[in-house]
């Protein structure tokens, strides 16, 4: 593809130099390799070619990622012709495949999950650290309506952003972070330039389905004739809604600092005077953050929920409640403590050789002496340990002066299970208590 040096043709396409400045608004830092998504539809493919460009003319390596979901006819032959479009344009390319079973539901969103963690896994392994997507204005015009539509606050009508975290993370991979540098070019835009360059793309039946929410939405902004519904003033108003944002993260990150305490067994305290002193919205984002971290969640809660959580707070009679995963109730001293939700924990590894392991995705194991069977504290282990250690009940009490935390926090924290039964714990617990005779592993909290 020929990209116009500086001058604009009479469709006004993107000229070198303007792409050059996006990607450049991007601060990326130094770059040798990149990944960018690429499914064939003209998006992706316009995206690809605009980066080809440039990768070749900043020294550095481009790869295109295709995702064979394997959902329906055709999809691996459409693949394999990204594959052929891909090398016409001397595109590194490689296809990841989504194998095992399907879902029958919530198939987009699934799918969707799916898609990331081929990508993540990809880059990671491959010490790629920026995945482009080709997300445009159009996009994040039916992303702020479907957000509206939910009842979204400011955050989720901040849509998407133009840099980005990777949506699911694991401490064990070095996910790329998410690029997306056309989300104020039009889709006519795209396919203008696909046009000037002679190269055809891929339609996705699926983009025209009204069953799903999202194609309702297009369909809606491609048929309105109320004045301002438009992708160009949506866009605009996300954009106005991530300043917003930016301000009130800025906000929540201080009150967080001031009234929230971390623990690196995996609970929070809140100080109880938080609604008293803070905004209720700052308040209300400082809940999410807590249950977010403490139930290891990538969203955390809705808003409904976490505004019931609030009002729930600010009464003195207050016993009590589970949200997402998480424990909340009140200390002794009123303090009020956050916990992973017990019942939720259910997840059994076994462990046969030196490995780092995330488990529960809230604490990083590393095994290197002993081996056996990861699980939860619960009351089978906890009596194996008191029989061989007899003093480990009262030793307990360095956890805390307060039995109600200790009870909850204990069987939310790992041990291993060795072949002959006996139970070993990690060192942070060991380390608490004086107890090195019980060491088996070491745990990190994931942050």
């Amino acid at each position: 593809m020929q990209l116009k040096a500086d001058k604009k043709t009479k469709t006004s396409l993107l000229t070198a130099t303007e792409f050059h400045n996006l990607i450049t608004a991007l601060y990326m830092g130094a770059v040798d390799h990149i990944a960018v998504a690429t499914s064939g539809g003209c998006d992706s493919m316009a995206l690809s070619l605009l980066l080809k460009k440039w990768c070749d003319d900043q020294n550095i390596k481009l790869t295109a990622l295709s995702v064979d979901h394997g959902l329906r006819d055709g999809s691996k032959a459409e693949v394999d012709q990204v594959a052929i479009w891909m090398a016409a344009h001397n595109i590194n390319h490689k296809i990841l495949n989504w194998t095992g079973d399907k879902p029958n539901s919530n198939i987009q969103g699934e799918a969707r999950k799916a898609r990331y963690g081929l990508m993540g896994n990809y880059c990671a392994d491959q010490n790629i650290k920026h995945l482009f997507l080709a997300h445009h204005q159009q996009d994040q015009a039916e992303t702020f309506l479907l957000r509206l539509f939910r009842g979204s606050g400011v955050d989720g009508l901040s849509a998407m952003q133009k840099i980005a975290d990777f949506p699911y993370q694991n401490s064990t991979k070095d996910y790329p972070k998410i690029y997306r540098p056309l989300l104020d070019v039009s889709k006519e835009y795209l396919q203008e330039i696909m046009k000037e360059a002679g190269q055809a793309w891929i339609e996705d039946p699926s983009n025209e389905d009204p069953v799903y929410s999202r194609i309702k939405v297009r369909q809606l902004l491609k048929s309105s004739q109320i004045e301002g519904l438009n992708s160009q003033r949506l866009s605009a108003t996300a954009t106005r809604m991530r300043r917003v944002r930016s301000l009130l993260d800025q906000l929540s990150e201080q009150g967080e600092l001031d009234y929230v305490k971390y623990h690196e067994f995996g609970f929070a305290v809140l100080n109880s005077d938080f609604a008293d002193n803070l905004h209720e919205e700052i308040s209300l984002r400082i809940l999410r953050e807590i249950v977010r971290k403490i139930s290891a969640d990538q969203y955390g809660p809705r808003l409904t929920k976490l505004e019931t959580l609030y009002q729930n707070l600010k009464n003195k009679d207050f016993s009590g409640q589970t949200i997402l995963g998480s424990m909340v109730f009140k200390a002794k001293n009123n303090d009020i403590i956050f916990v992973r939700e017990i019942s939720l924990i259910d997840e059994v590894k076994t462990i046969a050789d030196k490995q780092q392991y995330l488990w529960d995705n809230r604490f990083l194991l590393s095994f290197e002496q002993y081996f056996g069977t990861v699980r939860k504290i619960d009351d089978e282990c906890y009596g194996k340990i008191k029989q061989e250690f007899p003093d480990f009940k009262e030793n307990l009490k360095a956890l805390s002066d307060d039995h109600t935390i200790r009870n909850c926090l204990l069987s939310t924290l790992p041990c291993l299970v060795l072949e002959d039964g006996t139970v070993r714990l990690p060192d942070i617990l060991c380390d608490k208590i004086t107890m090195p005779e019980l060491y088996g592993f070491s745990a990190v909290l994931n942050k």
